[in-house]
């Protein structure tokens, strides 16, 4: 439920919750919420209808989120005092509602969302998103969102770039209302892993946010989500990242890599961002060292593997055979999939 029907903040409130495949009632007025106040899953509160519905003694209830589009500061003491956990301003903090909308029903199975980002350009994090997937996918149904329009394409990471299936483009620019199951039977499916990955004449990628939708719709449908987020897209991080319950970020053991691994950790800060260290030939920085540099903990190491590159350009899957990444990705796999 929308209480306040604000001429701005409503359609953004609609077109975050289409999204996410979310029915909203718009509600003009607090009076009129009050019959519906404790029964709605969730109370979205127009920040110009924060005091009307104080004076009409809406009491505190779960999940309530006071919504903006003004500059202005809000009403804090009203805010507190409706007792509201959080405050969104749309539309930057458009994902944030994304996030909220998308979560899964009391009592259903939500499969963990993870990102993976790499910290400087050609750290792996594509491949490590790759990998994981298809480590994942021997424990149960798991989906590859490529949301990153500047790289490889996961789906020519997997091998799998001439498998038939829908890409990107025929979800439509918001991803809105997409089900699950649907997915999993529409999409290319590649060494187990369901991948949405984009066409390759489509040099745009995905919206925004269609991407925090898919990812938060798809907990649903799938023991796990991977999300291979792109480091130079800033609009794709602040609708996806808040969907993600961990974030992985590959960090390359030298002074360069870590350096700017450190950049993007603090472009992300207050994100769930986890390390996971590249090691390098010749390279001076390993985990524990990374760790302490960027106040980040380290979730794994990938040690150098030569055969590495030879094998993704035969096409060969990254996490299929027994690698030093596949032994990685299989322990990730085994600490983040929901049966």
């Amino acid at each position: 439920m929308l209480v306040g029907d604000d001429p701005e903040t409503t359609p953004l409130v609609l077109r975050a919750a289409a999204a996410a495949g979310r029915e909203v009632e718009v509600v003009g007025t607090a009076r009129e919420a009050r019959s519906r106040w404790r029964g709605a899953d969730d109370v979205l509160v127009c920040d110009s209808a924060v005091h009307a519905c104080l004076d009409a003694g809406l009491g505190r209830r779960p999940d309530v989120v006071v919504v903006t589009t003004g500059t202005d500061d809000v009403p804090w003491s009203q805010v507190l005092a409706l007792g509201a956990e959080a405050v969104v301003r749309l539309p930057d903090e458009e994902g944030l509602l994304l996030a909220r909308l998308s979560r899964p029903a009391p009592g259903a199975t939500a499969a963990p969302v993870v990102g993976v980002v790499g910290g400087s350009g050609g750290a792996g994090a594509s491949v490590l998103a790759a990998g994981l997937s298809v480590a994942a996918a021997r424990r149960g149904p798991v989906l590859l969102v490529d949301a990153d329009p500047d790289g490889p394409g996961a789906d020519l990471v997997l091998g799998a770039e001439e498998e038939p299936g829908a890409r990107w483009p025929e979800l439509g620019a918001s991803g809105a209302g997409v089900d699950p199951a649907t997915l999993r039977q529409a999409l290319p499916l590649a060494s187990g892993v369901h991948v949405l990955a984009s066409s390759r004449a489509d040099l745009a990628g995905p919206g925004p946010a269609a991407v925090g939708a898919v990812a938060g719709a798809a907990r649903s449908g799938f023991g796990l989500v991977v999300v291979d987020l792109p480091r130079g897209r800033a609009e794709i991080l602040d609708a996806a990242v808040p969907v993600c319950d961990v974030v992985l970020l590959v960090a390359v053991g030298d002074v360069r890599g870590a350096t700017s691994a450190r950049r993007l950790a603090s472009r992300l800060d207050g994100a769930p961002l986890e390390l996971v260290v590249r090691r390098l030939p010749g390279a001076s920085l390993d985990g524990e060292a990374l760790e302490q540099w960027l106040g980040l903990p380290v979730a794994a190491e990938l040690p150098h593997d030569s055969r590495l590159v030879a094998a993704l350009d035969r096409g060969d899957p990254p996490g299929l055979s027994r690698t030093r990444l596949a032994r990685v990705c299989d322990r990730l796999a085994a600490r983040l999939v929901v049966g």
